[in-house]
C-alpha cells in the first residue's frame, strides 16, 4: 500500500461546524472529556472514539442539553452503547507486534488474508478485556459490535460499508460471551486492513499509517420472535439529500429513505426495500403499478438467529409474525394489492404479503413516521452544518413502546454524507452513429469523463449466477491491475453491481470494483436495474464522484457490441471481456435531457 500522505483534520470549510469542534483537541484528535459522553455511553480508554461513535454521542448530548430533533421526540431512543476508544486498538496492537505484520501485509510479504488471521488470533490485553465484564453483567440482550476508526464518517470518505460490524446473540455463560465479545472486536480490528478497506483509501488517497480502529458496542434493537429469531420490525437508513431525484417533482433537498423488514444490513446493501421520499412519501421510484411494486419488493429478511448464534437469511413468509399485517400489503391471486384490515388477517389460498410499508409512511395510524424523520433529517443536517446518513430501527413490541403506544424509533448513526460536488450542467452532444458505444434514455445527474480506456463487461446473456462468485473475482484481477497503472475504466453488466445476491447481479466486493469512473447497470427480462438509493454502494458513488448509468436495450437503449469487438482485446473468458480502446471514450451525462452516452473520442 503506498504511503499516501493524508493529513486527518477536516477542512476549513468545516472548522466551523459544532460537530468538527466537539471533542477536538488542540493536537487536532477527538477525545470527549467526561462533561460530553451522555449517560447512555460508556467509554472504554482515553483516546479518539472514532468517527461513527462521534457522531452518535453529539446528537446524543445535544438532546441532553434540551435540544429537539422532531415534533415528536417522545418517540426517538438511542441504543445503550460502549466505546472502546483507540488506545485499546494501539495497546492491542502494540502488545502483539502487529504493526511489522502490518507493514508486511502492505509491502506484500504477506497476503491482507494472512494479516488478518493473525490480528483475529492475537492475544487481547487481559487488563481491556476485564473492562468489558461490566458491560456484560448488565446487557443480556443481543449485541451489535460495530467499526468506528478516526477515518470513518469523515464527510469526504465516510467508509460506508468498508469496515465489519457483527452481531452477537450474548447468550450463555458469562466467560462464553466474554471470549464471543473480543473476537468479534479482534475481527473488527482485522478489518482495518482488509482488501476493501486498502481499495478505499488507495483511491482516496488516504495514509494507511493514520487509521486507528475505535469500536462502538450497542445492544441490538428489536424483539424475539417465532423460530428463535431476533430482529427489528423495521430498520432503515436516510439520507437528507437526494443527489438522484427519481422525477422532476422532488430536488435534491427533499431527501430520501430506504425501509426493510428485519435487520438494516438489507437497508444498505443492494438488494430490493421500500424506497421513498419524506415530502412525497407516495410516489415510488417504481411507479404504481402492482406489478412493478410487487417485483421490486424486498423478499428475503435478515435476523439474528439465536439458536444458531449468527446472521441468518430468511425469505418474508417464513418469519411467521404476525405483525408484519401492520407493514405489508397483501397481493391477491390476480396481482392485486391491497390493505389487511386487521393485524389478525388471515390470507387465502394464492395470496401472500409483500413488504410495502403503505400504512407506516402513507399514514399517523402506526407512528408519525414520514413526519419524524423528514424534521429530523432536516434538523441533524441544519445541527451538524452538513448533509447526513443515519441509520435506524423501530421497536414495535417492547414494553416500553407498548407504554407509548406508538414504535419507537431508535437512532443507531448518524454521520456526514459524502457531498457531491455540484457539476455544471453537461449537455451530451450529438454523436455519429459509428462512434456510439452506449446510449441510455433515463439518466442521473450529471457529468462528464474524458479518455477512459479501458472497458469491461459481463455479458448478461452469458451471465450465470452459479457461477456469480467466479466472475465477481475474474473482474477483482483486471480491477486490481488497472488500479496499480492508474487507469480508470467503465464496467458494464447485468443487473445491481455488488449485490449480495447473485440473482440480482454480480457480487463484487468494493476491492473488486474501486477503480470504476463509470458504472452501467444492464436491465433484461431477468435483471431489473434499479438504482439503489440510500446504500453503501451509492453514498459511495456520490462520494467518489463515479458516473452512473441504466441500460435498458428492450426500452431502446444502446450497446453497440460490433464496435466493442473491433477495439483491442486484452482479456476474455466465458463471462468477463475486457477491452482496451487506444482512441479513448468519452462518457457524458445529462440528466435534463435524459440522455448518456459513451462514444469513441473523435480523431485528432
Amino acid at each position: 500500500m503506498p504511503p499516501h500522505q493524508h493529513d486527518h483534520t477536516p477542512s476549513d470549510a468545516h472548522h466551523a461546524s459544532a460537530f468538527f469542534a466537539f471533542g477536538r483537541q488542540p493536537d487536532g484528535r477527538y477525545r470527549l472529556p467526561p462533561n460530553l459522553v451522555p449517560d447512555n455511553v460508556e467509554l472504554i480508554g482515553d483516546g479518539d472514539v472514532g468517527g461513527k461513535a462521534r457522531g452518535l454521542i453529539f446528537v446524543m448530548h445535544y438532546i441532553e442539553r434540551g435540544g429537539r430533533l422532531a415534533d415528536v421526540d417522545h418517540l426517538l431512543r438511542f441504543p445503550r452503547s460502549t466505546v472502546l476508544a483507540t488506545d485499546v486498538f494501539d495497546a492491542f496492537m502494540k502488545r502483539n507486534r502487529l504493526d511489522e505484520d502490518v507493514q508486511a501485509g502492505c509491502d506484500r510479504r504477506i497476503t491482507l488474508a494472512e494479516l488478518g488471521e493473525r490480528i483475529a488470533s492475537a492475544e487481547f490485553p487481559p487488563e481491556w478485556k476485564e473492562q468489558l465484564l461490566p458491560l456484560l453483567g448488565r446487557e443480556h440482550r443481543p449485541l451489535v459490535v460495530r467499526s468506528s476508526s478516526v477515518m470513518e464518517d469523515d464527510p469526504d470518505h465516510s467508509f460506508a460499508g468498508i469496515y465489519l460490524s457483527e452481531f452477537l446473540t450474548n447468550r450463555g455463560p458469562l466467560e462464553k460471551r466474554l471470549s464471543a465479545l473480543v473476537a468479534s472486536i479482534q475481527r473488527v480490528y482485522a478489518s482495518t486492513f482488509a482488501s476493501n478497506a486498502r481499495a478505499y483509501r488507495k483511491r482516496h488517497h488516504l495514509d494507511w499509517r493514520r487509521e486507528k480502529m475505535a469500536v462502538l458496542i450497542q445492544n441490538m434493537i428489536g424483539s424475539q420472535y417465532s423460530h428463535g429469531l431476533f430482529y427489528p420490525l423495521v430498520g432503515g437508513v436516510a439520507f437528507s439529500r437526494n443527489y438522484y431525484p427519481w422525477t422532476e417533482r422532488l430536488s435534491v433537498e427533499d431527501g430520501v429513505v430506504r425501509l426493510v423488514v428485519g435487520v438494516g444490513t438489507r437497508a444498505v446493501g443492494r438488494e430490493y426495500a421500500r424506497v421513498f421520499s419524506p415530502r412525497m412519501p407516495g410516489l415510488r421510484p417504481e411507479g404504481n403499478d402492482p406489478t412493478a411494486i410487487v417485483q421490486f419488493s424486498q423478499e428475503t429478511v435478515d435476523v439474528l438467529d439465536m439458536h444458531q448464534d449468527r446472521l441468518e437469511t430468511r425469505k418474508l413468509h417464513e418469519l411467521d409474525n404476525p405483525l408484519l399485517t401492520k407493514i405489508c400489503s397483501i397481493v391477491g391471486s390476480d396481482g392485486s394489492l391491497r390493505e389487511p384490515m386487521s393485524s389478525a388477517a388471515m390470507l387465502t389460498s394464492g395470496e401472500r404479503l409483500v413488504a410495502s410499508f403503505s400504512r407506516l409512511i402513507e399514514g399517523n395510524t402506526l407512528m408519525p413516521l414520514t413526519p419524524l424523520v423528514r424534521h429530523l433529517l432536516h434538523s441533524l443536517e441544519e445541527l451538524m452544518s452538513l448533509p447526513v446518513d443515519v441509520e435506524f430501527a423501530l421497536d414495535f413490541s417492547s414494553p416500553e413502546a407498548s407504554d407509548q403506544q406508538a414504535p419507537l424509533f431508535y437512532l443507531l448513526q448518524v454521520r456526514p454524507l459524502g457531498n457531491r460536488p455540484e457539476h455544471r450542467r453537461i449537455t451530451a452532444p450529438d454523436v455519429p452513429d459509428h462512434r456510439v458505444v452506449l446510449q441510455s434514455h433515463r439518466v442521473l445527474g450529471n457529468g462528464m469523463r474524458a479518455g477512459i480506456r479501458h472497458l469491461i463487461l459481463v455479458e448478461p446473456s452469458t451471465y450465470r449466477w452459479d457461477r456469480a462468485y467466479d466472475i465477481a473475482r475474474s473482474i477483482g484481477r483486471i480491477n486490481h491491475e488497472l488500479v496499480e497503472q492508474d487507469e480508470p475504466y467503465i464496467l458494464i453488466g447485468p443487473g445491481r453491481w455488488a449485490s449480495s445476491n447473485p440473482q440480482l447481479g454480480v457480487p463484487v466486493q468494493y476491492g473488486e470494483i474501486s477503480g470504476a469512473a463509470v458504472i452501467v447497470e444492464m436491465s433484461t427480462a431477468s435483471f431489473a436495474a434499479e438504482l439503489s438509493y440510500g446504500t453503501h454502494f451509492y453514498a459511495d458513488m456520490v462520494a467518489s464522484d463515479v458516473l452512473y448509468l441504466p441500460v435498458s436495450e428492450p426500452h431502446g437503449d444502446l450497446v453497440n457490441r460490433s464496435l466493442l469487438d473491433a477495439q483491442e482485446l486484452v482479456h476474455r473468458d466465458p463471462f468477463v471481456t475486457h477491452y482496451r480502446i487506444p482512441r479513448g471514450l468519452d462518457v457524458y451525462v445529462d440528466a435534463l435531457r435524459q440522455r448518456g452516452i459513451v462514444a469513441l473520442r473523435a480523431p485528432s
